[in-house]
C-alpha cells in the first residue's frame, strides 16, 4: 500500500508477485532457469552468439511489463537461454521496464533496487533489438532516462555512482521513522533505506544533550521521516489535519535530536533521482 496523496510517492508492485516474496534476502530461489539452447537437435543454438563464445551472465527482472511484452521476454529466452528472476535480487543484471509513449516507466521496488545496484534500467526496444542481432547489442541506447514523476537521469547516474566506486546514496545517515505507517508499506521503505546505505532507528533517537554525554564524536545526520499516507476511511476528511500534526510530531522530534525532518516521499524521491532532493 501506497500513499495515494502525491503522485511521487507512487511505488507500483506487481500484483503477480505476493509482497512477501518481495522482502525476501534469499532471492535466488526467485531466479528460474530457461531450458538451454544447446541441447542437440532444437537448432536454436545456431540462432544467438555469444562474443567470443563468452557464457551467458545475464539474469533478467521484469517490471510492470505488459502480457504483450512478457510473451517478448517469453521467446527471448527462449532463444537465448537466459535466466530470468521474478523477484528484485542483486544477482540481477537488467531489468526490463514498462515505459508510456513518453519513454517513461513506473516506480516499483525493482526499479528502485536497480538504482541503488547501479543496474541496467531498459526498455522493452533492447530485448528486440537484441533479438533481431540475434547477438547481445550495446544497452546505453535503451536505458530508461526518465520516470513517470518528471525524474529523469536516475538510473544512469546509478551506474555510474557503482562504477565509480562512490558511497552509497545514504551512506552514514540514519532514518526513524515517526507516526502510522502500512506495516507492508513501511518494511518496503525501510528496505529502501538499506540497500541505500542508511541506517534504520528502531528507537526514538535521544536528545542532542544526552548525545553529548554519551559520545560528544556523534555527528551522524538523523532523518525524522514522517507518513503522507491517508488516514482510514473515516477520517478522510481530516486528511490535513492529520498530516499537518504528524509534520508537527516529527519536526518537534527532530528539534529535539537535531534531526532533519522528512516526508516518506522524499526516500522515494531521492533513490529515483539517485540524488538528495531538497527537503522541503
Amino acid at each position: 500500500m501506497l500513499c495515494p496523496l502525491h503522485s511521487s510517492s507512487k511505488l507500483p508492485i506487481e500484483t503477480s508477485e505476493p509482497q512477501k516474496q518481495i522482502r525476501k534476502r534469499h532471492a535466488p530461489e526467485g531466479v528460474s532457469r530457461v531450458s538451454s539452447i544447446s541441447k542437440a537437435g532444437n537448432g536454436t543454438s545456431r540462432m544467438w552468439t555469444w562474443p567470443s563464445g563468452s557464457p551467458c551472465k545475464w539474469v533478467i527482472c521484469c517490471s510492470a511489463l505488459s502480457v504483450a511484452e512478457k510473451d517478448i521476454i517469453s521467446e527471448f529466452t527462449k532463444m537465448t537461454g537466459v535466466n530470468v528472476s521474478r523477484i528484485w535480487s542483486p544477482m540481477v543484471s537488467h531489468v526490463i521496464a514498462s515505459t508510456d509513449k513518453n519513454g517513461a516507466c513506473k516506480r516499483t521496488l525493482k526499479f528502485l533496487m536497480a538504482i541503488l545496484d547501479g543496474r541496467w534500467i531498459l526498455s522493452i526496444d533492447w530485448i528486440k533489438a537484441c533479438m533481431e542481432a540475434r547477438g547481445p547489442v550495446d544497452e546505453e541506447a535503451y536505458e530508461i532516462t526518465v520516470d513517470v514523476q518528471g525524474i529523469s537521469r536516475g538510473p544512469q547516474l546509478g551506474r555510474l555512482r557503482v562504477i565509480n566506486k562512490q558511497p552509497k546514496l545514504f551512506n552514514g545517515f540514519s532514518f526513524y521513522f515517526k507516526g502510522d505507517y502500512t506495516p507492508s508499506y513501511k518494511g518496503y521503505l525501510q528496505d529502501l533505506v538499506i540497500a541505500a546505505g542508511g541506517t534504520v532507528l528502531q528507537r526514538k533517537p535521544i536528545s542532542r544533550n544526552q548525545e553529548k554525554l554519551l559520545d560528544d564524536s556523534l555527528t551522524s545526520p538523523i532523518f525524522i521521516i514522517y507518513s503522507l499516507e491517508h488516514p482510514d476511511k473515516n477520517r478522510f476528511q481530516d486528511y490535513p489535519l492529520v498530516v499537518n500534526h504528524r509534520r508537527a510530531e516529527a519536526q518537534a522530534l527532530a528539534d529535539a535530536s537535531g534531526g532533519k525532518v522528512a516526508a516518506n516521499t522524499w526516500i522515494i524521491d531521492s533513490i529515483a533521482a539517485c540524488k538528495l532532493e531538497t527537503l522541503c
